[in-house]
């Protein structure tokens, strides 16, 4: 899965997309979901929802609430960088996802902003959010990236051929009104293959609902998650930009890469 050399999130708070590199971000970080906002209007769209294949996350030992699935409670930080597609070298997955595809028409937006994103020093034994943020990472230029798109306009998966069944090709890990985590395979969790985070856009209020329907106390409880098909609206661009960071086997990969995730 993993298609080029490896060489080894913002925040629901204006504040911590302001923190630069070498700045302390505030320990601990816990920030509380909110289900439903209503600003967000429903899309039309009809949401339906897979079985997780395999155990729960982490063995359903901790809530969503985790910087796992979460990139607001991961965090990123300014940096600064080319604002343009970037060409790597290394093998090429030619089905990896196709950040194009979600917009319409599809192509490469503008990108805006350039962040990196910071480490976790986990504690599994703590409440929410089980740790905290640890070091600016540096393991590439960009980790997290804006995109202006049209206020308003709808947003949809990255593209991808190969389906996760029942011709959906992603399975949500998480999904608030301002934020949604998605993976393109079944297992629960977010070292199997490719995970997409999107922040800042509005995510559709239905399926929110219908991730929050799947849990208890922010646990998996239905051993199902919603799931999404290419091309398949899943929130709007309400504040003309929103950003977006990647990841394939659990690593974090940039996602200006040309060959990647673009052509």
């Amino acid at each position: 899965m993993t298609h080029f050399s490896i060489s080894l999130a913002l925040s629901l708070f204006p504040l911590f997309s302001s923190l630069s590199p070498s700045s302390s971000p505030p320990f601990p970080l816990f920030i509380p979901d909110v289900a439903r906002d209503a600003s967000c209007a429903p899309s039309g769209e009809t949401y339906a929802t897979i079985d997780i294949l395999g155990p729960y996350y982490k063995d359903n030992r901790l809530t969503d609430e985790n910087a796992d699935l979460r990139l607001s409670v991961l965090g990123y930080t300014d940096t600064v960088a080319p604002l343009t597609l970037v060409d790597y070298g290394g093998d090429t997955d030619p089905d990896a996802p196709h950040f194009a595809a979600m917009f319409e028409p599809a192509g490469v937006p503008t990108f805006t902003h350039a962040y990196l994103r910071y480490d976790w020093s986990w504690d599994e034994s703590a409440p929410p959010p089980y740790g905290a943020r640890a070091g600016v990472n540096h393991d590439w230029p960009v980790s997290v990236l804006e995109m202006q798109t049209t206020p308003g306009a709808p947003i949809r998966p990255p593209g991808r051929a190969a389906q996760t069944g029942g011709g959906f090709i992603t399975m949500v890990l998480y999904a608030a009104p301002r934020e949604i985590t998605f993976a393109y395979y079944r297992q629960d969790g977010v070292t199997d293959g490719y995970v997409v985070y999107l922040h800042g856009l509005c995510v559709d209020p239905n399926l929110v609902a219908l991730y929050r329907a799947q849990l208890t106390d922010g646990r998996r409880t239905t051993r199902h998650l919603p799931a999404l098909a290419a091309g398949q609206i899943l929130g709007f661009a309400d504040a003309g930009a929103f950003s977006i960071a990647v990841r394939d086997r659990g690593a974090f990969l940039d996602p200006r890469s040309r060959k990647d995730w673009w052509e």
